[in-house]
């Protein structure tokens, strides 16, 4: 599978903070438009085997986050708020994809949403603020 979404045009962006723990995710620009995916692995299971939401919701904060720090050229960014809507489970073993879209900008605020979709199926919708920062302190 990552032959595959290497030769789509992904590329996996591991990290030693905390998304190092969950495997990384996988990024793209298509059309001018950032998309995060990550691969359902076994570490992603809850107790019933599904992928676990905390998982869907760190995917979630990471990709908005990255987006809304990007789009507003800040430095830094925080969480303000994040909402989330469970649509669908996530089975051990799907791609789940999504393109995150800045709904509103100021200086220092960026309004994000998305849904994360599996083979174009909706599986989690999500809904969130963040504070950006144009200076490293």
């Amino acid at each position: 599978m990552e032959h595959d979404l290497i030769k789509a045009g992904w590329s996996l962006e591991p990290d030693d903070g905390f998304i190092g723990h969950v495997g990384g995710l996988w990024h793209r620009t298509l059309d001018g438009q950032p998309q995060f995916a990550f691969v359902a692995l076994p570490i992603h299971a809850n107790r019933n085997g599904w992928v676990h939401g905390g998982m869907l919701m760190t995917f979630m904060d990471r990709g908005l986050g990255q987006t809304a720090r990007l789009s507003a050229g800040a430095v830094r960014g925080a969480t303000i708020s994040l909402n989330h809507q469970f649509l669908a489970p996530v089975k051990i073993g799907d791609f789940v994809e999504m393109t995150p879209c800045v709904t509103k900008m100021s200086s220092r605020m960026v309004f994000m949403s998305a849904i994360a979709s599996v083979a174009d199926n909706p599986v989690l919708s999500a809904q969130g603020v963040w504070r950006v920062s144009h200076s490293k302190s």
